[in-house]
């Protein structure tokens, strides 16, 4: 019997810690001296930590489900990003054996988004009480002064703009945005790649959950929420890419799962469809958002809702 390696498995954790600590400067570590990257060590580490900590208990909460039925799974290999102001695409497991029925996809798939919203929620309140409000007006001044930067705006969930409204406010967020402290950002990008998993399509964990509590009669109606979903990209251009990422390869379907020899239970299907109407509040329709000395380009969505807003305030 082959013994598991799992030389892939740390590679990609280390590499993953790297780009969650330097993000797009990692290339430029060659030329930093040692105090800058110390002092980049001891900013940033608190945000790396916390989130490889939520990224593994995600992908561990699905482990440890399969392992309970029996299933045979590999760690978590983890994603680096270089090229991004988060740092990864999260982490993946592979199940190597077939699920047996709807009940053991359900328990593999909500596990993971639970173990990560747990653990987001209290990063993201207590790194808010640490965060601080900045001058949107400062901010666009700073550029105009030096044209060749570029500024990062992280979007709102219902969820993040109650609680940084409740610690940090109240205020108009028109004027003002909010600098996350590493902690909070490591709890907002939880919630992000959370509410990435909780997208109710194919192999991603929201997939596995509402095709086992709705069932087969689910492919009835899971194009038309899809289409609903690329309506977003009215918002937030990068929607369409997530839309052809599971056209394409996550796909819009679940592959057919039988169903078990006994009922998926009451307290099943309250987890289930709480965890789903989660998505709602931690989904922010326009996560990231580029800004430069001209300022930030509206999309179509937004332009449309600006001009409502001048209708009905007339």
């Amino acid at each position: 019997m082959n013994r598991p390696t799992y030389g892939w498995n740390i590679l990609l954790f280390v590499l993953t810690f790297f780009t969650l600590t330097f993000q797009d400067d990692i290339f430029k570590i060659p030329y930093l001296n040692y105090a800058t990257i110390s002092e980049i060590f001891r900013i940033r580490t608190p945000y790396s930590f916390s989130l490889l900590g939520i990224l593994f208990c995600h992908e561990m909460g699905h482990y440890f489900a399969a392992r309970y039925y029996g299933i045979k799974t590999t760690l978590p290999y983890f994603l680096p990003v270089p090229f991004s102001p988060v740092g990864t695409m999260g982490a993946v497991i592979r199940i190597k054996d077939p699920i047996a029925n709807k009940i053991q996809l359900f328990d593999i798939g909500i596990w993971g988004p639970a173990m990560s919203l747990v653990l987001s929620i209290p990063c993201i309140v207590i790194g808010l009480y640490n965060s601080q409000l900045v001058s949107l007006a400062e901010r666009a001044a700073i550029l105009q002064a030096h044209p060749g930067l570029m500024d990062i705006h992280f979007g709102d969930s219902i969820l993040t703009y109650v609680l940084s409204q409740k610690i940090l406010g109240p205020f108009d967020s028109s004027l003002f945005t909010v600098e996350y402290n590493p902690l909070a950002f490591a709890g907002w990008v939880g919630l992000l790649i959370t509410a990435l998993n909780l997208l109710p399509f194919g192999q991603l964990d929201g997939g596995h959950v509402v095709y086992s509590l709705a069932g087969e009669g689910y492919r009835k109606w899971i194009y038309y929420l899809f289409s609903a979903f690329l309506l977003l990209s009215l918002w937030n251009y990068s929607w369409i890419l997530w839309g052809l990422l599971i056209y394409y390869f996550i796909r819009v379907e679940h592959p057919f799962i039988p169903d078990a020899s006994y009922p998926i239970g009451k307290f099943r299907k309250l987890f289930g469809w709480s965890m789903l109407l989660s998505f709602l509040f931690i989904f922010p329709i326009s996560p990231i958002t580029v800004v430069s000395s001209s300022g930030a380009k509206n999309s179509l969505g937004e332009d449309l809702w600006n001009i409502l807003l001048e209708v009905f305030s007339k």
